[in-house]
């Protein structure tokens, strides 16, 4: 059974992409969501609570790079550096935030997979589309 009659492999990175979005709306520690850590740390610490909209800011720049593939083949390197800069700000979240949270990491919601399978799809949108013939 040949699975690319059934399944349109660019469709990874839209995935991947909505994941990180809706990730920022899901529990992640403490029972609460990203966007309403995002409140609280903005009228304590406004320079540290811009971190806590990168996962959505990510996840609009993957899916604007993915929906550039899908409108277009000849995009294909655009594509590609348009998801590296929003890998990029999920990279830098990750690097931020599990430090501070390596005590509850083990307590997670469902929010932190939620993002982290949708960095995990996009980059491998990235391979795919570096991988591919056509």
């Amino acid at each position: 059974m040949n699975g690319k009659k059934y399944v349109d492999y660019r469709l990874i990175g839209v995935i991947g992409s909505a994941l990180m979005i809706i990730s920022e709306f899901l529990q992640w520690f403490s029972g609460l969501s990203l966007i309403q850590i995002y409140i609280i740390y903005s009228s304590v610490a406004i320079d540290v609570s811009f971190l806590y909209l990168f996962p959505l800011i990510s996840g609009i720049i993957c899916i604007g790079a993915s929906g550039l593939m899908l409108y277009n083949d000849q995009y294909r390197l655009n594509s590609i550096i348009i998801n590296f800069v929003g890998l990029s700000f999920m990279t830098l979240f990750f690097f931020e935030l599990i430090p501070g949270q390596l005590n509850y990491l083990a307590n997670a919601g469902i929010g932190f997979y939620f993002c982290l399978a949708g960095f995990l799809l996009v980059l491998l949108d990235i391979l795919n589309i570096l991988l591919s013939k056509e």
